[in-house]
């Protein structure tokens, strides 16, 4: 009989224990799935920012190549407008000479 109270007690304070270890392991549990519903959460953000990251880049592409084209454009004028001033200074000072030589 003694034996069968001792089991009892035993049984009885195993089922404890394994209760209180099964609670702490939902404990656990618990903050994991947290843990990785943030994780995901700031997974999403960072996808996000990636594709904005990206979009922009391509934006800036845009405006570096746009920013080229003009650059060799304003090239080409001041190309043009060097070829004019250089030939009215020297229709200036060929018209010069003229008058001097006259």
């Amino acid at each position: 009989m003694q034996i069968q109270k001792l089991q009892k007690e035993k049984m009885k304070i195993k089922i404890a224990e394994k209760i209180i270890l099964d609670r702490k392991h939902q404990h656990i549990i618990a903050a994991l799935n947290q843990k990785i519903e943030k994780l995901e959460k700031d997974n999403a953000e960072m996808a996000n920012i990636e594709k904005q990251h990206k979009y922009m880049n391509g934006e800036l592409h845009k405006e570096v190549s746009k920013l080229n084209k003009d650059k060799e454009e304003l090239k080409k004028e001041n190309a043009i407008f060097k070829e004019h001033l250089q030939a009215e200074l020297l229709k200036k000072k060929w018209c010069l000479s003229l008058f001097l030589w006259c």
